[in-house]
């Protein structure tokens, strides 16, 4: 038998010269790596772009519910969601389905969304998780880190406007009022800013003709206009003069990035409370991206997180993306159900 150690010098030099084919020199794994780190530099944009797609869809999704939601309270009950008194919830202060109750638009709807107990509670159920309130690209869930149902989707309570003087007069008029020029918006709105310099002159032009069948109330010189769902509101159908597709009902509000925790800028509060920044937002500025740093004004705008735009639900149940960049005179007037003026929706 032969001795396996037993080799010839041409059997080791051919050992030698298999083993070092066989192997991967240092350079050799180099190029691989970078290889695969380029194709992972490749595919994640687009695994990225992807994900954040399914989330935008998930995000209409749950204006879709909203929207539908308020659609059957308005069939049932004759008119669109109230958005309550103010920023305050008031548990255990009755149940209501307009302007005598104190509790916002967020909470009237839960009838109509699988959320009956969570109306039953009169508002003392503040921690129950509402999947629909919440838009996955941001916190991805509707209940803050300290224990609280809040929403990313705000009512279109109008443009900038003063709020009914009473909630309790069922005689009176409980709109919300348009103010004259736009010399009255509040001093703190950036009127310098270019954006506002669209918004100034049809403002302006608006003096003059904005809803000019309806009467102007008593000593004020103003007259009853704004959104959809604001303080007190009671909104009929037949109040959205300017056709159900062409005006908002509710929409993505702005947060800045830094305060998706929670801070004063739309993360604060109860879902479940009235007229605030976190429930009613307007159109009385253009809307903004979270990337956007927030400045004074900015926490009654809408907006949102995704890069195409902002969502927003419309009157007659519709969902649409809006550009960040839309015609600030164009959002101004998606925003008042009954301007009476003619306007078109980007696509």
């Amino acid at each position: 038998m032969d001795d396996p150690h037993d080799f010839t010098p041409d059997d080791r030099v051919a050992t030698t010269v298999r083993r070092r084919q066989a192997a991967f020199t240092l350079v050799e794994l180099l190029v691989v790596v970078a290889i695969i780190a380029l194709l992972v530099a490749m595919l994640l944009p687009a695994i990225q772009a992807a994900r954040e797609s399914a989330r935008r869809t998930q995000c209409g999704n749950n204006l879709k519910q909203i929207a539908t939601a308020a659609e059957a309270h308005k069939t049932l009950i004759g008119h669109f969601p109230t958005g309550g008194w103010d920023g305050t919830l008031r548990p255990g202060q009755g149940n209501g389905s307009d302007w005598r109750q104190p509790r916002g638009w967020c909470f009237t709807i839960q009838p109509f969304a699988d959320g009956k107990s969570i109306y039953d509670s009169a508002g003392s159920d503040t921690s129950s998780p509402v999947s629909m309130f919440a838009c996955p690209t941001r916190r991805g869930s509707s209940v803050a880190p300290a224990g609280m149902v809040m929403t990313d989707y705000a009512g279109n309570r109008g443009a900038w406007a003063d709020g009914p003087s009473s909630l309790t007069n069922t005689t009176g008029n409980r709109s919300t009022t348009f103010v004259a020029t736009s010399s009255s918006f509040p001093p703190e709105v950036p009127i310098s800013d270019p954006a506002w310099q669209a918004v100034k002159a049809v403002v302006d032009d608006l003096a003059k003709k904005l809803n000019t069948s309806q009467p102007v109330l008593a000593g004020t010189g103003s007259v009853p206009t704004g959104g959809v769902i604001f303080a007190g509101s009671a909104t009929p159908p037949s109040a959205i003069r300017d056709g159900s597709s062409n005006t908002y009902l509710c929409a993505e509000k702005y947060v800045p990035r830094p305060a998706y925790a929670s801070g004063p800028t739309g993360y604060s509060l109860c879902a479940y409370v009235g007229d605030s920044p976190d429930t009613l937002r307007a159109g009385h500025r253009p809307p903004e991206s979270d990337t956007t740093e927030f400045a004074a004004g900015m926490e009654g705008a809408f907006g949102g997180p995704h890069m195409v735009g902002f969502l927003a639900a419309m009157c007659d149940g519709s969902v649409r993306t809006l550009d960040f960049n839309i015609d600030a005179a164009v959002h101004f007037l998606l925003a008042c159900r009954a301007d009476r003026q003619i306007v078109r929706i980007p696509d």
